[in-house]
């Protein structure tokens, strides 16, 4: 195919300023060809009027105008918030001045004479720039946002307050109660904002004994403790650039918060064992489930500290505050654990939809995750109904089948002991509404061993 024959890669608003007619009237057609619309104007007065009027894609501009140079233009064309593409036309002792103009600003240039391929593939380069452009913002977008399901007016204000804050680079507190995808909100933050090429890491603060948290945030030397055979950097270094997140900051131990209010104040770490300070550069997003402000009045945390890490505070509402959102998270959580349990993926019943709905959810998202996985799982048809979300009722077990039987016909008798463990680990935090420390207890292992399984599981 043809320069000539390559179709653009789309419709665009294209304006074409520039005095000589045959000019005007080449770019005018081969533009139109195209597929484009196009508008044009002799003098650079009547360019910027043009330009002001209305919004284009794509701007030729000569340089030697009357009256006005192209150069002179430029502010006033990229002035607008979403500023159009604006490629300059030069004859060929002015290519300098046209170099000049990309650095103050303009996409390319076009040199005359040209002909009609040529205008074609510097037309068709910066449209397809343009669209690379969005897509890498809507991709980076989706990144932070794809995971924050949700339309309803509970959802927008989080979403807008998260775009608002997300330029500023100081501390946040993001609060709710558990379940209701604080980390979601974090990472939001991070890859919104100017940080996001940089790391994000997340570490529990409740999940880790007290000497291996403080080596975890802020490293060890070699012979700093029992086992320390080499020297670790710790989180506050890994991040460098980028965002710690301190996830259940209410759990850090009382003898931590000093080190990690020295961190913030004076952006200086200094590793277990270690003497020599070091300078480190990320911002600290942190969160919890517990009344922070309850828990300074009670001296389990420091009044210092929560005002150091609560410059803002997003606060997430729980999912009875936003039953709207339901239906989308219930398919999207469907879909997610159809694929994990490699199966086509259910469809959900209006009645399960409306019952899902009415359900109190006091472990908010996570516990509606947890009921669709099961379901998703342990369904018997293609369509989840309202039988699919109810607790089966607890049976003496059964007699040992006789010998060459088959098998009851249970969905839950053929699964492996990692499903039957990841089910029953599901069932127990459900119905601890997400408290992990009460679900340990119920199972008969510590916390650390739980958060193992968690992420063995992919849970969390």
């Amino acid at each position: 195919m043809s320069a000539k024959e390559q179709p653009p890669a789309r419709k665009a608003r294209i304006l074409v300023v520039d005095d000589e007619r045959g000019i005007r009237a080449l770019c005018s057609d081969v533009l139109r060809r195209g597929g484009h619309e196009v508008e044009v104007a002799d003098t650079g007065t009547a360019g910027l009027a043009a330009a002001k009027a209305r919004r284009f894609d794509l701007i030729f501009c000569d340089i030697n105008l009357p009256g006005q140079d192209g150069l002179s233009m430029l502010p006033s064309l990229l002035a607008r918030e979403d500023p159009p593409t604006v490629i300059l036309i030069t004859a060929y002792p002015s290519v300098e001045t046209a170099v000049k103009g990309m650095k103050l600003g303009a996409r390319d240039y076009l040199a005359k004479p040209f002909t009609p391929d040529e205008l074609r593939m510097v037309c068709g380069r910066a449209l397809s720039e343009d669209a690379m452009r969005r897509e890498n913002a809507e991709l980076r977008a989706e990144l932070a946002y794809g995971n924050l399901i949700g339309r309803s007016p509970a959802m927008m204000h989080l979403k807008e307050t998260v775009a608002k804050v997300a330029g500023a680079d100081i501390n946040v507190l993001i609060i709710g109660e558990s379940g209701t995808g604080k980390e979601l909100v974090a990472r939001a933050l991070h890859y919104q904002g100017p940080r996001a090429s940089r790391p994000f890491m997340p570490v529990n603060c409740g999940a880790l004994v007290d000497n291996l948290l403080e080596s975890e945030l802020f490293g060890h030397v070699r012979g700093a403790f029992t086992g320390a055979e080499q020297a670790k950097q710790g989180l506050f270094v890994a991040a460098g650039g980028g965002t710690l997140f301190l996830d259940e900051i209410g759990e850090l131990p009382l003898a931590l918060q000093p080190t990690l209010l020295r961190a913030l104040q004076d952006g200086e770490i200094k590793p277990v064992g270690g003497v020599e300070a070091r300078r480190v550069d990320v911002r600290v997003v942190a969160a919890t489930n517990r009344d922070l402000q309850q828990a300074v009045a009670a001296g389990g945390f420091r009044e210092d500290l929560y005002y150091r890490l609560n410059v803002i505070t997003i606060d997430v509402p729980p999912l009875r505050d936003r039953r709207d959102d339901i239906p989308h998270l219930a398919q999207h959580f469907a879909a997610a654990a159809a694929h994990r349990a490699r199966r086509a993926c259910p469809d959900i019943s209006p009645a399960a939809i409306e019952w899902l709905q009415a359900q109190a959810w006091p472990g908010n998202v996570r516990q509606l995750e947890n009921a669709m996985e099961r379901a998703v799982v342990l369904a018997a048809g293609n369509t989840l109904v309202v039988d699919d979300f109810q607790p089966r009722t607890a049976v003496k077990s059964p007699a040992p089948p006789p010998a060459g039987s088959k098998p009851a016909d249970d969905p839950e008798a053929m699964l492996s002991l990692d499903d039957l463990e990841r089910i029953h680990i599901l069932r127990v935090l459900e119905a601890c509404s997400g408290q992990k420390t009460k679900a340990s207890a119920i199972l008969g292992i510590n916390r650390t061993t739980l958060w193992k399984k968690l992420r063995q599981y992919g849970i969390e």
